[in-house]
């Protein structure tokens, strides 16, 4: 996760001074920005978009609900922190979801647990944005050519990333350890689907109760032993890929051989 990005919006300058102090102690926390009033800090908030506002309630101009309702209107994923030296305020804040209110004088250890729950909180946003849900891409996939009910992409994982491959850079899919895997031409993807659910999504060519292949792919093909073949793709390492006896017809038909 990067270094987070907050602003102080703080009308009394040593409080402002004394929080962005406080901090900068913090090796995976900077101040972008201080503010001394509502309405500038509102300009600040939309000029840096920062990951979280220190956001006074007491100050002039506009006060900090005011500007707390702006920037929840402007990006509702800003943290708010509220900062005050009153706690008549915290119903109403804590309506505005804010992540957490701090009182002044501020207690150090007080600022950790916020600090904490802040660096908590931006780290399972990070992490839920990366893992994008598989079922929702694969619905989505699924409406692509509705007509033909024939899709262009595949949706495969990497390294908990989901990465859409299009069909015709697949050159062939295949089963290991009862998990489906596509091959494009220097590496292999881990896939949500069946070799079956693939088969009716594409044009692709079941060699092999293990194998579907994509034909506009395939290098050559040769004789093996009873009455079975070899298809040889051109992918980087020539993979070969059985045919099994039943489908070696269906095969020459497709390739008008």
């Amino acid at each position: 996760m990067d270094k987070l990005k907050c602003i102080i919006v703080e009308d009394e300058r040593p409080a402002a001074e004394e929080l962005n102090y406080i901090i900068s102690q913090y090796e995976n926390i900077s101040v972008d920005g201080i503010a001394y009033d509502g309405k500038s800090g509102m300009e600040l908030v939309k000029a840096k978009k920062p990951n979280a506002v220190f956001l006074d309630i007491n100050m002039p101009v506009e006060n900090g609900i005011e500007v707390a309702k702006d920037i929840r209107r402007f990006d509702k994923d800003i943290n708010i922190i509220f900062v005050t030296a009153y706690e008549e305020h915290a119903v109403e804040a804590f309506e505005l979801y804010a992540l957490d209110y701090l009182l002044k004088p501020f207690d150090e250890n007080r600022i950790e647990i916020t600090m904490n729950r802040l660096i908590r909180k931006c780290k399972e946003k990070s992490e839920e944005n990366e893992k994008i849900p598989k079922d929702i891409l694969i619905e989505i996939i699924d409406k692509i050519d509705k007509e033909k009910k024939l899709v262009k992409k595949i949706p495969c994982e990497r390294q908990g990333k989901i990465i859409l491959v299009n069909v015709k850079d697949i050159y062939y899919c295949y089963i290991k350890d009862d998990k489906t895997y596509v091959k494009i031409k220097d590496d292999s993807y881990l896939v949500g689907y069946t070799l079956g659910q693939i088969e009716e999504r594409t044009d692709f060519f079941r060699s092999h109760r293990s194998f579907l292949v994509n034909i506009d792919n395939i290098k050559e093909l040769y004789s093996w032993f009873n009455g079975t073949y070899k298809l040889v793709m051109d992918d980087r390492e020539k993979s070969e890929i059985p045919i099994s006896r039943n489908n070696v017809r269906k095969l020459k038909e497709l390739l008008k051989i």
